[in-house]
């Protein structure tokens, strides 16, 4: 069926913004996102139910948090990697393969650092804290910066100087911004799944509002340092702004049609919830605390418990015993030995009816749990019981790590959908064209983006780097035995790596190869040679210089060695790596890789035996 635009009226927007209010607020979602962030913040020392005489020595354990940040660090989000598709065979297929890479690749570096906090990281955070994380990319005009161009008869130099100069003064240069929304400020729509319409709101300061839409005419008569509701009001081809419910947009009737052709929203799910029958929201949208809450708030209360009675218990006690037991005035300890007591009076020691050691044991109880359902020890860097040798080790760190393998592939799939929309915006929306950048461990380039060299669909895959090296060899060993192999040639081996331009690397290797070649270098040799005594025979003729220019050196063959062998009058001096360099360390692990694969299995069968 055929999609039929409709502009939504200002009246209807607003009606659909309160009963979408009422439909979130009868789910109790933005409830449970609220109870998330408390716990995260460990806000939770009025839950613990001490005694009240014992409330202000309450202790929250920060057990909550560090189970988020675990999960947030287990989302790689560094040394990205881009891969878009090839759409033909041609070289102009390519060109704009390579073209889209590094758009992808440069508009979340430059995001990445125009911002004081990188939007992935944010998102990695509310996608395990909420369950779910929302990812906003749109055009901000007023970041918009255009270029200088080249005067006429302007040289090279002068013009590279004036292009760093507006770099460095327009650092927020890139006009597509990539944000991540907090989810408690999100309604998604709730009746349609993939959604037909989002809104966001947030609180801004009536100040700042007047300072930027002067038509504003304030419906509440709120003062400047109130706030003021912030609704936008987003579908796929209109878009509403509404401050205190009155439109800013400026045109009749407040709902504008934007060129986006999609909502600017990515959400992306963890997973870890249901879609229920009853489509419940907050079932669906789970975050790492949602169900150990309990479990959190007792362990807090243990651990208070245990140290009230621990500071109460911790020197012996007692009392004392004897006739003479009222005179004494005074207890102290020297050195293990009381003060002297007056005759027939004697202290007697006393335990406490629950020893600490019982609390310490369910503390530990409830920390099991903890870890059992969201970050086991081998995850975050602690031993496990039982574990023997290294290879156990490894594989206790692999089964931990798949609690967090689909909600990982979920997140790059949804950062793959956010750079679509980039591309999108870049190719629909943005007046012009616009310069990438980006300067990272493994790639570096400045280049312009034209935007008629791009063609939908803009299909992109990202991939994080492994953070462990040794995976990251791995990766190089399987594309070097491919090529070795003949199975697969140098030029495919590269393009599986997103931080190499194959094109670059295949003309920096043929130069590479010309250099090395001896009749190159002999030729070169010699027309330096050349060109060295016509310039001394130039200036012993100025500087009328009695004595000739020295001869030519006797003809060379290769490099440092003349034609004429002789007999070596001392062995060479062997090329002997330093210790602790690359290439002493290259050679000790092309030593001890193993000839054949490691991944090969099964070959070679109980008979293949020497």
């Amino acid at each position: 069926m055929a999609y039929k635009k409709t502009k939504p009226t200002l009246a209807e927007v607003l009606e659909l913004y309160d009963d979408t209010k009422k439909r979130y607020d009868e789910s109790g979602l933005h409830s449970v996102f609220d109870s998330d962030d408390t716990f995260y913040e460990l806000d939770i020392l009025n839950k613990l139910n001490l005694p009240v005489e014992f409330q202000n020595e309450g202790i929250v354990l920060p057990t909550g948090r560090d189970l988020v940040d675990v999960c947030c660090d287990h989302t790689d989000i560094f040394n990205i990697r881009v891969w878009t598709n090839r759409k033909g065979t041609s070289q102009k297929s390519e060109e704009e393969q390579n073209l889209l890479r590094k758009f992808g690749l440069g508009v979340i570096y430059r995001n990445n650092m125009e911002a004081s906090i990188s939007p992935l990281r944010v998102a990695a955070k509310h996608y395990w804290m909420h369950g779910l994380t929302i990812i906003k990319d749109v055009w901000d005009a007023d970041r918009w910066a255009g270029r200088p161009e080249r005067k006429e008869e302007e040289e090279e130099n002068t013009y590279a100087a004036r292009i760093d100069e507006w770099r460095a003064s327009k650092q927020d240069s890139i006009p597509i911004v990539i944000q991540a929304v907090h989810p408690r400020n999100i309604m998604l729509d709730p009746y349609y799944d993939g959604g037909m319409f989002v809104f966001e709101t947030r609180e801004e300061l009536c100040f700042n509002v007047k300072q930027r839409f002067s038509k504003w005419n304030n419906p509440m008569g709120k003062k400047i340092s109130e706030k003021v509701e912030h609704i936008s009001f987003w579908t796929k081809d209109y878009r509403c702004e509404l401050y205190d419910r009155e439109p800013v947009l400026k045109v009749q009737g407040g709902v504008v049609q934007h060129t986006y052709g999609f909502i600017p929203y990515v959400p992306i799910d963890t997973g870890l919830g249901n879609l229920s029958a009853d489509n419940d929201l907050k079932k669906r949208y789970v975050g790492v605390l949602r169900y150990v809450q309990g479990l959190l708030l007792s362990e807090s209360r243990n651990y208070s418990i245990s140290d009230v009675i621990l500071k109460r218990t911790a020197f012996p006690w007692g009392y004392l015993k004897g006739p003479n037991a009222g005179s004494v005035t005074e207890i102290f300890q020297k050195f293990g030995e009381y003060n002297p007591l007056p005759e027939g009076v004697e202290i007697v020691d006393m335990a406490p009816k629950v020893p600490p050691e019982a609390l310490l044991t369910w503390l530990s109880v409830a920390a099991n749990y903890l870890a059992a359902h969201a970050a086991p020890a081998s995850v975050r860097g602690m031993g496990e019981q039982g574990v023997r040798s290294g290879a156990d080790r490894r594989l206790l760190i692999a089964e931990a790590s798949t609690r967090y393998q689909y909600s990982n592939e979920a997140f790059r799939h949804g950062i793959a959908k956010v750079l679509s929309n980039c591309a999108r915006i870049m190719k629909n929306v943005i007046p012009g064209n616009i310069n990438v950048w980006a300067k990272t461990p493994t790639d570096e380039f400045d280049i312009e983006i034209n935007k008629d060299k791009m063609n939908e669909p803009f299909t992109f895959y990202v991939e994080f780097a492994p953070i462990s090296e040794e995976d990251e060899y791995r990766r190089h060993d399987d594309l070097e035995r491919l090529v070795k192999s003949t199975i697969a040639t140098k030029k495919w081996a590269r393009k599986q790596m997103s931080n190499i331009d194959p094109e670059e690397m295949a003309i920096d290797e043929e130069v590479e190869t010309l250099r090395a070649d001896p009749m190159v270098q002999q030729i070169v040799s010699q027309y330096v040679s050349g060109k060295l005594m016509e310039a001394l025979t130039k200036r012993s003729r100025g500087e009328s210089i009695g004595n000739m220019p020295p001869t030519l050196p006797m003809q060379m063959g290769q490099r440092g060695q003349p034609t004429e062998q002789g007999r070596r009058m001392a062995p060479p001096i062997p090329n002997t790596p330093n210790i602790g360099s690359a290439e002493e360390l290259q050679n000790k692990l092309k030593g001890m890789r193993s000839p054949t694969s490691m991944t090969q299995q099964g070959m070679g069968g109980g008979g293949n035996r020497t």
